[in-house]
């Protein structure tokens, strides 16, 4: 045992090496390592294991190593022989170095190389906590006192593992695991240990920024899950909205936002060459000026008067008629005015036996020969009629509605559009203003979604429609808003998404392509540049595999239960790098609540049992107790 340090004599020594190719290292034990903890000195140790760490004595130097592989060495050679003896085989590891110990300060890398001999022992907690827990060797006492947040401890050795929340948090995460392995835990876990430090401990202030988390399932809106100071909000589209709702049924939209081409296209799924361009016309002409569609709606049903009174086209007839069931135009002084103007007007310029809200049109055989001082004297009659009632359409999306369907009928009267290439957009208008009325609210100003810094938005009871366009509309809306804001650097948004292949597949055949591809490119988009604005994404997820692999690979930090899907463990291989092979072995057999943790904020992955969370901090997400519903009745199991 040659080259020691001079504290050899309080190491315990287990082995010496034996051969060094480049990192790794080829270790032999001596007779005493085959139990499961020792004893030394009065200290206690961990055994030898794949994944446990052992110190190298070199000179100053301890340098440290992780097992990688173990085996017996047959000192024989000879296989001709069958014999075991307990002389013949010797045990001997593979150990990789990570890093070493300059006297009592560690620092990661290739520090030093061992030699042939040297002396391996066994290293305390203290060591190894300095190892795992990331105090590394450095000059900034400050980053030293700064508190951590412990989420469980180091497997197989126990110690408490603490995490740099300050360089946690500003990094885009993922939390992987097939259903029952502790992911959602790990997820409330995290928030919970960094939501104390603000709200119980107070030694931090989050100040203006925010955290989002979409629940689709309804798991964290629990009052103490995760924090009792957090902002629930319960949408739901399975019932009928009035003014007697809180105003946590609904989603706040800045009306500035609202009336903006891009979130009308995500809204309502426009399509790029022929929808999009109709939506900006519908802008342009309705809604340039603040409150102009209100004021000017008389004239502007007057002229889709005048166009359907002249056009050659039963879809705009159809279009006046959804827009005036909109208006809710049926008293008998509106149905005077259809019936002495559109229906027995004297040029006789319409079509027989069609209905308008339930008046029948004359039986008449009607021709196309429209007289225009006649029009010009029927529209002022019409305007002057309309300019004695008061509209008051409060919700903006019907407005949009229908402006929409008002540009429609003055385009086909113009030749300009083709009815069959909007249509689909103005069916998506029709079918979705409703939902979009019972979970968002258009509201005044450039006011924020969230006021509150922690809020929770639940879609347990929102139809899988809406469960596709709200997440993406908080996450375009919130990314701009903080893009804008932000300019002095003094604020992160944190984007939570529980379940997220529900809204990143790649694979989802409920949608049509051109939609899906949008859908991506917001969060691509948010994931690629997000950091830049303080802006980052936390995923969780048991199905990595279906969720885009550009959005997995920009992740900085990722938490990883146990997976056992062939197509989620290759995407892990393509977008870890950071994954040794001992970890990656280790997915599909971690136990519920192990996680493997690595990263760039991660020197090597390291696997950690989670602490669970106290019933009323948890999320919503055990199992049903089966036993509790089927009574056993047999007398022998009482």
């Amino acid at each position: 045992m040659n080259e020691s340090n001079d504290n050899s004599s309080l190491n315990f020594v287990v082995g010496a090496v034996r051969e060094i190719r480049g990192t790794s290292v080829l270790i032999r034990l001596f007779e005493n390592t085959s139990q499961l903890v020792h004893f030394f000195h009065g200290e206690k140790y961990s055994g030898i294991i794949i994944g446990s760490y052992l110190g190298i004595i070199r000179g100053q130097y301890t340098i440290v190593g992780k097992v990688e592989k173990e085996y017996a060495y047959d000192q024989m050679k000879d296989s001709t022989v069958q014999e075991f003896r307990k002389d013949r085989f010797v045990r001997e590891i593979e150990v990789k170095i990570i890093g070493s110990f300059k006297r009592n300060e560690y620092k990661s890398g290739m520090v030093a190389f061992p030699q042939i001999f040297n002396d391996v022992i066994l290293l305390s907690d203290s060591q190894k906590g300095k190892i795992i827990g990331g105090y590394e060797s450095c000059t900034d006492s400050k980053d030293l006192m700064i508190p951590r947040i412990s989420i469980g401890k180091v497997w197989p050795d126990g110690i408490r593992f603490n995490l740099k929340w300050y360089r946690l948090f500003n990094s885009h995460l993922a939390i992987f695991g097939n259903t029952g392995s502790g992911k959602s835990n790990t997820l409330a876990k995290l928030y919970h240990e960094l939501f104390k430090l603000d709200f119980e401990d107070q030694l931090l202030d989050f100040g203006e920024s925010k955290f989002v988390l979409l629940d689709f399932n309804g798991e964290y809106i629990g009052e103490k899950t995760i924090t009792d100071s957090k902002k629930v909000y319960n949408l739901t589209t399975n019932r009928n909205k009035n003014n007697g709702d809180k105003e946590t049924d609904y989603l706040n939209i800045p009306e500035e936002r609202f009336w903006d081409k891009d979130m009308l296209s995500v809204l309502f799924g426009a399509t790029e060459q022929t929808q999009q361009p109709f939506l900006s016309r519908v802008l342009n002409y309705y809604f340039e000026e603040e409150g102009s569609f209100q004021d000017s709606l008389p004239r502007y049903i007057a002229e889709a008067f005048s166009n359907v009174y002249i056009v050659s086209n039963n879809n705009s007839l159809d279009l006046f008629k959804q827009t005036l069931k909109l208006l809710e135009l049926r008293n008998e002084d509106v149905s005077e005015w259809i019936n002495n103007t559109l229906y027995n007007n004297t040029n006789e310029s319409f079509y027989s036996k069609q209905y308008l809200d339930g008046w029948k049109l004359s039986g008449k055989c009607f021709y196309w020969n429209p007289d225009e001082d006649l029009l010009r004297e029927e529209k002022q009659k019409v305007l002057s009629k309309l300019n004695k009632r008061t509209f008051n359409i409060n919700n903006p999306m019907k407005n949009l509605q229908i402006a929409s369907y008002l540009k429609m009928i003055f385009e086909l009267r113009q030749h300009t559009v083709q009815f069959d290439h909007i249509a689909p957009l103005l069916h998506r208008i029709e079918s979705r203003v409703n939902d979009f009325s019972k979970v968002f609210k258009i509201v005044g100003g450039d006011k924020e979604i969230f006021s509150d810094t922690i809020n929770v938005v639940s879609f347990k009871d929102v139809n899988q429609d809406m469960k596709m366009l709200i997440p993406m509309v908080i996450a375009k809306m919130t990314y701009e808003m903080n893009r804008e804001q932000n300019n002095n650097r003094d604020r992160i948004f944190n984007l939570i998404i529980d379940e997220a292949h529900n809204i990143l597949s790649e694979t989802s055949s409920r949608e049509s392509e051109k939609w899906k591809d949008y859908r991506l490119e917001v969060f691509e988009e948010i994931i690629k540049e997000g950091r830049k604005f303080g802006y980052y994404l936390t995923v969780s997820s048991q199905r990595p595999a279906d969720i885009s692999a550009t959005i997995v690979s920009q992740v900085h930090n990722y938490f990883i239960h146990r997976l056992v899907n062939d197509n989620d463990l290759r995407l892990l291989d393509r977008t870890m790098s950071s994954l040794d092979s001992v970890s990656k072995e280790s997915i599909p057999n971690l136990a519920p609540g192990q996680v493997i943790l690595t990263g760039v904020l991660f020197d090597l992955p390291i696997i950690i049992q989670v602490d669970q969370l106290k019933k009323e901090e948890a999320p919503n997400s055990e199992n049903t107790p089966l036993l509790d519903i089927w009574n056993l009745k047999s007398s022998k199991f009482n």
